[in-house]
């Protein structure tokens, strides 16, 4: 197959699976004097069958334009916080095909990328507030961006904390007007709804925030620190499955101790 474009030399493949949404976007440029330019961008909402469509995916994108996993000379990734799962998959993916191909491969933080769109209009301190697991999110806070659009430090790194203490550190570090946006909001409505009643100050951007836009998660990778070394995983709390070791392991018929042991070795190699 021919390509769509033949001018294109330089191939960017990004990939998102922080959450629920797993996004996939392909970029390029003519030559390295010359911005990345867009081509397309994937949002598949999958849970749970990440290592199904993920790989699928891309090659149906990659084909779509002609080209082959071969083309690709950039890799950038989100690589968190968020999903154990999602994380892990996409980041193993990113590396493979960098490290086939030789390329450089950048890793992402998604709660920056969630803050660049809002960031952009908003007047008074961001909070994103993503889902960890029940009761758990992962916050960081955001200032507005300045007359010329760049993104501000962060008021604070992010922290998975659970809802009430995301309510204190928000207090504290912002005790006035505040924007919030992020798929904790939705996660835990009836801990947040009472949150709005108590601060009549806090602004819920809609659902429409929860996701990177694609012009966010280009500008990011486009930004990004490039090195022949993959990135190390954002994992801020354990998996649910360390978490329930004793459960799972006494239905594999294995000990905890064991199944520790080769935790520990894994994370070793």
């Amino acid at each position: 197959m021919s390509r769509l474009n033949t001018d294109y030399e330089d191939l960017m493949l990004i990939l998102n699976g922080a959450e629920l949404e797993l996004q996939i976007m392909l970029a390029a440029r003519e030559d390295e004097e010359e911005p990345f330019e867009m081509l397309s961008c994937q949002s598949l909402r999958i849970p749970g069958q990440t290592v199904a469509f993920m790989v699928p995916a891309i090659e149906g994108m990659l084909s779509l334009f002609g080209f082959s996993a071969s083309d690709i000379a950039k890799v950038a990734c989100v690589k968190g916080p968020g999903s154990f799962t999602g994380l892990r998959l996409a980041l193993a993916a990113a590396t493979a095909i960098a490290e086939v191909n030789n390329a450089p491969i950048a890793g992402l933080e998604y709660l920056p990328l969630l803050a660049s769109g809002p960031c952009s209009f908003i007047d008074a301190p961001l909070w994103t507030v993503t889902h960890a697991r029940r009761g758990q999110v992962y916050i960081q806070g955001f200032n507005p961006a300045d007359d010329k659009g760049t993104q501000q430090p962060p008021i604070t790194p992010p922290l998975p904390v659970t809802v009430e203490e995301a309510a204190l550190v928000m207090a504290e570090k912002t005790p006035d007007r505040i924007y919030l946006a992020g798929s904790g909001l939705r996660k835990n409505k009836n801990f947040f709804n009472e949150f709005s009643a108590a601060r009549k100050d806090a602004v819920f951007l809609p659902e429409i925030f929860d996701t990177p836009t694609p012009a966010a998660l280009l500008d990011g990778a486009v930004n990004a620190d490039y090195s022949f070394d993959p990135p190390d995983a954002m994992y801020l709390r354990g998996s649910d499955a360390e978490e329930n070791l004793s459960m799972i392991t006494g239905k594999r018929g294995i000990s905890e101790e064991e199944a520790r042991r080769k935790l520990e070795a894994a994370r070793k190699s």
